[in-house]
């Protein structure tokens, strides 16, 4: 889905909305060879005057609004598997709100700095902002799977996650549907790592067979 080739097939999919689908593992991140863009209104047609109720057109829809900044969960306080569980859920949720955004600041702050996953995502937000797209629906879940053992040596939570995301599309600055994906699931694993006492994506890829 995205346009990066630094990652693996596997990695693509389910991480940017700019590739082609991560076949079989992530397909959360992007379009082939377009980053998606952050959610902007299309551009109208020019400004008329309001309709009178009688004018009104009971189908009309307001445009979408921009989307809010997720909500930090208390749970991402434990310095635990659980705390790295509901951090997890809560990168994955910045995720689609930098896309639709462009702003990344959260994200890069969760972000560690062996995370490619994460700077091809950053770049991607930047280049769908830069370049006026749009980046609908595409909404990430998270569900935990399964917890493993912390890493002795490099402090790592290893968590296996099944992401779903929402069927999403790309759309230019003059309203034309540039790539759009169906309704996928991942089977992802998610290295959680703590810097300074605050939780940190060390990388996202596919599962491990």
């Amino acid at each position: 889905m995205t346009r990066t080739t630094r990652h693996s097939r596997t990695d693509r999919a389910l991480l940017k909305p700019a590739a082609a689908a991560l076949a079989g593992a992530l397909l959360l991140a992007g379009c082939t060879g377009e980053d998606p863009p952050p959610e902007e209104p299309e551009p109208s047609a020019a400004v008329s005057p309001a309709p009178t109720p009688a004018e009104a057109s009971p189908s009309a829809s307001p445009e979408p609004s921009e989307p809010e900044m997720p909500e930090r969960p208390a749970a991402m306080d434990k310095k635990d598997s659980e705390g790295a569980a509901a951090a997890a859920v809560y990168f994955l949720e910045l995720y689609d709100y930098s896309l639709k955004t462009g702003d990344t600041t959260t994200f890069e702050q969760m972000s560690h700095r062996a995370c490619g996953f994460c700077d091809d995502t950053v770049q991607e937000a930047s280049t769908i902002a830069r370049e006026q797209k749009t980046y609908r629906g595409g909404e990430l879940v998270g569900k935990l799977v399964q917890t493993h053992e912390r890493d002795p040596v490099t402090g790592i939570y290893p968590l296996d996650m099944d992401v779903t995301q929402a069927p999403a599309e790309i759309v230019d600055s003059k309203g034309s549907i540039e790539w759009s994906q169906d309704r996928a699931v991942t089977e992802a694993r998610v290295e959680m790592g703590l810097r300074d006492g605050e939780w940190v994506v060390v990388e996202i890829a596919g599962r491990p067979q």
